[in-house]
């Protein structure tokens, strides 16, 4: 160590290059930890070298599964700098290091290194110069305090910082300058039992003086009562083991001690632990327990010196709080009590003999020459092993377990589950990650602080998986843990999603990084996403922001929101519109907007894309489909307005759909423009009976006939004649209809006599008009038209008609099948019989067989009415008669006090009448008519 950085490791890796060599040097060189950091930390020589021999070492190292005893920083910060080297060289000693780095980062415990200065460490009278090396042989302390002693008989107190180093405050020099064999911190009383050459001293904690020696120089081994029974709580009860085959309980109070107990044995005490009542020592080859309450002792086992160093710590437990674990024969550590040995299943340590153990619940620290190793002690398993050459002790400190290895003294830290688990996710290990997590909670019973640890862990699994694109995975994880979707949208930053901003967690940016978001399937992605989340019960409080980011990412997708796609869409609309309409996408904020039940602003907005040239077909059906969500009827003629001009024809029957009632009127102004839809608009509006409505409607009959009638096409005739047609059943139909108006409108044109002999004749049913349109326009049509809506009033018109087409059927046979359809389309002409009779006897009868057989019905009817009648009426009469049988065979008893209700003189024997229903008799020459009352002379 004592040649140049450069030469030394080069000397190193050529002396570890040798194959037959490298099993010695791993463990003689690597396994010293001092070594090992100081060829590691330079790197002048790696990183002129291009690695290529560092990399051939590791490569044999990595063949023999090998693990560097150096810190976890160390070994990242190697592995940094190789991997940033050429690839030419060690894709073996790539994968070595990061499998170093992946063991060391996911231990449950790590050794941390209590650093000082070792020059300190000896006493100021102290003249070694030869040898200025120390080493550590016992240590104990406090919370804030660490004491040790040395080979040199130092008794050195650091005082520990939050940092890995400590300061030397203090040094004592013990008066026997041999070495210090065993020391016990008294942190009650502020001092320190140190045992060295055989005698036992007590120093303050302080200031490092000696208060007083023992007298006695045969002190083998000391042991504190851990758990002592008194009423006085800075008294100290001690166990001394003499090297005359005694232990001495003992008790300081103060400045006073006095032996409570003697306790003779077979041999010389090697060591002892002490707890409650009760002691457990061992001598050079047998274990023993001893009762202070029943005084007496109890053998244990026996074991060999020379293959077992004999070890008792106490494990003080709530349900065992005598209970002791020794180490025995073929690497077993048994537990054992006052009652003997204990029926828990011992330990099994292994073939290496332990040189020291500790306990501290629920652990086993137990430390050999190569390994230091940790039990679960309730389940007697081991939980975790790691490498430490020539460790000396264990010690625990107030819960704190130190490991001394020669003159170096390291803390070892419990690493949580969830450190170690965030080191998996850092090597990018994330089901290792969670098994782990998911065990450590079911282990912890299902804490809540460990859920929420877990579920913190989870948003950071689900974070590393979207930055490798693990989608589906990520979903699932950042559903599980309820993760809130923003953290995830964070990283979409150039969508510009018009939500509030929010504080995404300390760990989102670090985890991710930086993500390019901008392709296809990363925005499909958080759209799936959304989708999912955004109905679970836990995003309730930011469901608006999720909605509002949903409809932006669906606006890329197409012009319009399908129908029901979100359902309950909960997102800010003045925030869409405002996103949308900066990136042209208005059609979709309208159907936005229709979906969220805003549906005035949706047609507003489509006006002004009206106004801009930019209100397209599809968007004109989409209005049109929602066009009867509209509950307000000036919204409706708003938007009528605008819709006529890009499609009449469709609009005007949209408003067949719509839900509430809009003034016919208004909407016939608005249409105006539009003749043919108006038409139609006017034709379904018939049923209202409106006056105004079927006068316009008649009017404008009138003026397309006219119109028509000038061309000379035949689809145009064939229009005109079906416009005609619907004027003369107007006229009939419509009850409100302004004739003197619609009759002023059609004599200007000579076109319309017949429909003016139709209007003319409406009031009136007279025969007159029938004659006149048979005889003089000759228009059969209108005939027959005027005798289907007239007949009601006048029967006689169907026998006219039929006696007219009768006399034209000899002259025109063809007319023969417009009587047959004429007689299949009349109903209850009344006198059937007389009109068969009038037909002539060549006519078959299948030629108004339908006539007679309506006749039939129209006769069976009316005999089937009469027979309803007469059976009725004589259910009546019979029903009535029993009413009179009753209320006459009532029996009414008649003496000298009955008096007449009308007159009031006495009944006697003259004719009597009763009241219906009561027992009131009148004389029935006091009823002077039959439908008035006797008694009060009104209307009964």
């Amino acid at each position: 160590l004592k040649r140049s950085p450069d030469a030394m490791w080069k000397a190193f890796v050529s002396a570890a290059l040798n194959e037959k060599k490298l099993p010695a040097w791993i463990r003689i060189i690597f396994r010293t930890r001092q070594i090992v950091e100081t060829c590691f930390q330079p790197w002048a020589y790696v990183a002129r070298t291009g690695c290529e021999d560092c990399y051939e070492l590791l490569e044999r190292l990595h063949k023999y599964h090998f693990e560097l005893p150096v810190d976890l920083a160390v070994m990242q910060q190697l592995t940094n700098k190789l991997v940033s080297e050429s690839t030419e060289y060690g894709t073996i000693g790539k994968n070595f290091l990061r499998d170093q780095c992946l063991i060391m980062g996911t231990d449950p415990f790590r050794l941390r290194e209590v650093r000082f200065d070792a020059s300190m460490c000896m006493a100021s009278n102290e003249q070694t110069k030869d040898d200025n090396s120390i080493q550590v042989t016992c240590v104990d302390g406090s919370s804030k305090f660490l004491y040790f002693g040395t080979t040199h008989g130092n008794i050195v107190r650091l005082e520990l910082h939050e940092e890995d180093h400590a300061e030397v405050r203090d040094v004592l020099q013990l008066p026997t300058k041999s070495a210090a064999v065993q020391l016990v911190a008294a942190s009650a009383v502020e001092c320190l039992i140190v045992v060295s050459a055989s005698k036992m001293f007590y120093v303050d904690m302080n200031s490092l003086q000696v208060l007083s020696a023992g007298t006695s120089s045969n002190v083998v081994c000391i042991a504190l009562n851990s758990d002592p029974v008194t009423e006085d709580p800075f008294a100290l009860q001690i166990a001394l083991a003499t090297s005359n085959r005694m232990i001495l309980a003992c008790e300081r109070s103060g400045k006073n001690s006095y032996v409570r107990q003697r306790i003779n044995t077979e041999e010389n005490v090697i060591a002892i632990c002490y707890s409650r009542y009760c002691i457990c020592y061992a001598t050079q080859c047998e274990y023993f327990v001893y009762s202070i309450t029943g005084n007496a002792t109890l053998s244990l086992f026996p074991y060999q010196l020379e293959s077992t160093k004999p070890l008792i710590v106490n494990i003080d437990t709530v349900r065992f709080p005598e209970e002791f674990l020794v180490s025995g024969m073929q690497g077993l550590a048994v537990f054992a009590s006052s009652d003997g040995v204990s029926s828990r299943p011992p330990l099994v340590w292994g073939s290496d003999r332990v040189v020291s153990t500790v306990y501290h619940s629920p652990y086993i620290f137990a430390l050999n020459s190569t390994s230091l190793i940790v039990f679960m002690c309730n389940e007697a398993s081991e939980v975790h092993r790691m490498t430490v050459i020539e460790g000396t002790l264990l010690s625990n400190i107030n819960g704190r377990i130190f490991l001394c290895v020669k003159d170096q003294i390291f803390m070892i830290d419990e690493v949580s589950w969830f450190d170690r688990a965030e080191t998996l996710l850092a090597q990018n290990s994330v089901e290792r990650a969670l098994k782990l997590a998911e065990q450590s909670v079911l282990s912890a019973s299902y804490d809540e602080e460990e859920i929420l640890k877990m579920n913190r862990l989870k948003q950071k699994a689900a974070l590393i998986y979207f930055r490798d694109e693990v989608f589906e995975e990520c979903s699932d994880l950042a559903i599980s843990c309820e993760m809130d979707p923003r953290e995830l949208m964070f990283h979409y930053a150039h969508f510009e999603f018009p939500i509030p901003p929010f504080q995404v967690s300390d760990f989102n940016v670090d985890t991710v990084g930086e993500v390019d978001t901008t392709s296809a399937k990363h925005l499909d992605f958080l759209e799936e996403h959304l989708l999912r989340v955004r109905d679970l019960h836990w995003s309730k409080p930011y469901k608006q922001d999720l909605d509002t980011a949903l409809v932006c990412l669906l606006s890329r997708r197409g012009n319009f929101l399908e129908e029901n796609s979100v359902p309950q869409l909960l997102c800010s609309l003045d925030e869409c519109k405002r996103w949308m309409c900066d990136r042209d996408r208005v059609p979709f904020y309208v159907s936005l907007a229709l979906e969220c039940g805003n549906v005035q602003d949706a047609f507003g907005t489509c006006r002004q894309l009206l106004n801009e040239g930019r209100l397209g077909a599809n968007l004109h059906r989409l209005c049109l489909k929602n066009f009867s969500k509209i509950t307000d009827p000036k919204t409706v003629l708003d938007s009528l307005e605008f819709l006529l001009q890009v499609g009449a024809a469709s609009t005007v029957r949209s408003l067949e759909n719509l839900s509430i009632e809009v003034d016919p009127v208004e909407v016939v102004k608005h249409l105006e423009p539009y003749r043919d839809q108006l038409i139609f608009y006017l034709e379904r509006m018939k049923p209202l009976q409106m006056a105004s409505l079927d006068t316009k409607l008649a009017s404008l009959y009138v003026e397309e006939i006219v119109q028509l009638s000038q061309s000379m096409e035949n689809d145009q005739k064939e229009i005109a004649k079906n416009y005609r047609t619907r004027l003369r059943h107007l006229l009939f139909e419509s009850c409100n209809l302004d004739n003197e108006k619609v009759a002023h409108d059609m004599k200007r044109w000579p076109q319309f006599t017949v429909e003016s002999v139709l209007l003319e004749g409406k009031t009136q049913a007279s025969e007159e008009c029938l004659e006149r349109l048979l005889n003089d326009y000759h228009d059969y049509d209108a005939a027959e038209l005027y005798c289907l809506h007239m007949n009601a009033k006048n029967k006689r018109l169907f026998r006219i008609l039929l006696k007219s087409y009768l006399k034209v059927v000899k002259t025109q046979p063809e007319f023969k099948s417009r009587v047959v359809k004429m007689l299949q389309s009349i109903n209850e002409p009344g006198d059937e019989l007389e009109i068969i009779s009038e037909f002539p006897d060549d006519w078959p009868l299948q030629a108004f067989s339908s006539f007679a057989a309506k006749a039939l019905s129209t006769y069976t009817y009316r005999l089937h009415c009469d027979k309803f009648k007469t059976a009725a009426l004589s259910m009546a009469m019979r029903h009535l008669t029993c009413e009179l049988e009753g209320s006459t065979s009532a029996k009414i008893e008649i003496d000298d006090h009955t008096r007449c209700a009308a007159c009031g003189t006495a009944i006697g024997s003259e004719e009597v009448a009763l009241y219906p229903h009561s027992e009131t008799l009148v004389h029935r020459s006091c009823t002077k008519y039959s439908h008035l009352c006797p008694k009060t002379n009104t209307i009964a």
